[in-house]
């Protein structure tokens, strides 16, 4: 398919996302079976260690999110605390080396099976190899969250409902999957206007509270249906697929090493409409600091720290930059997001 504006204002574009050329699923299925032939034989070791938690057998009513983690103590306090509210029972966090606290506070919840690791974030495939050995260790056909700690999901409705009711809305129409678009959060003035301090109550979201409302292609890619556009592609020319699909039925078929961090396993499966939205916590007042950090750790190799160096780079970007323009959309509610075109609403 040709690229469509995004937001989508029109219904039938979501329909359209639902159709997949004969021509692109005949070479998904043999790229699918290349990649499987490459990985026959024994998984990558992903030398992970139990750090603290129950690590007892999840119940078929437990809901568990995956995450891997490094230096996030200025919120994981409230990702925590939004994925709670949402229904999640368990969270099987791997904390890659974190120096900042953030290995403390997940040590002392009584909800997260915290692991550390011998190998690296990159020896690890961008951790593709501790998210697939999780899968394996926590069991199969099951619904998973799987997500990074400065992604918060928000799907029609999630005020008031759970994510069981959103698994019922997926189900009900045939989903096994639900591809979200990652939607770049910044202040609406300068990122170090305002410092967000979590209290407890208050949301990372009161601070970064506006998004890029306008001027983003949604289509058919290599690894399912991709959103291009946002904040780093209008100011720092960086053209990124902005989806991941945060929450899916993990059958014996799905991984991410024959897919990959944005698009999972089988890929067939990944042509499908943005039902959901995953509000990306990565502008703020502490963003220049994380991201000399990020660049430090993981250095300038592409889906390393390369997206972060060409932001540091940039002549204009610091701690008094603001990322707002006129098309800047300030984030209120699951309903609006609806309203604006940023995701279906599966109920209706």
């Amino acid at each position: 398919m040709k690229p469509r504006k995004f937001p989508v204002k029109d219904a039938a574009v979501w329909q359209e996302l639902n159709r997949v050329s004969p021509y692109r699923a005949l070479k998904t299925h043999f790229r699918h079976l290349k990649i499987t032939l490459m990985n026959l034989g024994p998984r990558p070791d992903s030398k992970l260690r139990k750090h603290s938690g129950s690590f007892a057998p999840l119940t078929r009513d437990d809901l568990p999110l995956i995450c891997v983690v490094k230096n996030a103590n200025n919120y994981i306090r409230a990702f925590l605390r939004h994925y709670r509210e949402l229904g999640v029972t368990r969270f099987v966090i791997v904390d890659d080396r974190s120096s900042d606290g953030t290995t403390e506070v997940l040590a002392a919840a009584h909800d997260v099976d915290l692991y550390t690791s011998d190998k690296t974030f990159h020896e690890t495939e961008l951790g593709v190899h501790w998210r697939d050995a999780l899968l394996a260790i926590y069991g199969h056909d099951r619904w998973y969250i799987s997500v990074d700690a400065d992604e918060f999901l928000v799907f029609p409705g999630s005020e008031t409902r759970n994510i069981r009711a959103f698994i019922g809305d997926l189900e009900s129409r045939g989903y096994d999957r639900c591809l979200a678009v990652m939607l770049d959060t910044y202040p609406p003035g300068a990122l170090d206007a305002v410092a967000f301090h979590d209290d407890g109550q208050n949301s990372p979201f009161d601070v970064s509270s506006h998004f890029d409302g306008d001027n983003y292609t949604i289509k058919h890619e290599r690894y399912g249906t991709a959103v291009r556009g946002g904040p780093r592609k209008r100011l720092f020319g960086r053209d990124m697929r902005q989806v991941k699909f945060p929450l899916f039925n993990a059958d014996r078929a799905t991984d991410y090493r024959r897919g990959s961090i944005h698009g999972l396993g089988p890929v067939i499966r990944n042509f499908v409409p943005v039902t959901a939205v995953l509000l990306h916590y990565r502008f703020s007042a502490h963003s220049v600091d994380e991201f000399r950090r990020i660049v430090e750790n993981y250095g300038e190799i592409e889906h390393g720290g390369a997206h972060y160096s060409a932001i540091l780079k940039s002549s204009d970007f610091s701690e008094s930059f603001s990322l707002a323009y006129e098309g800047s959309a300030r984030y209120k509610d699951s309903q609006d997001l609806v309203d604006r075109g940023f995701m279906m609403d599966l109920r209706g």
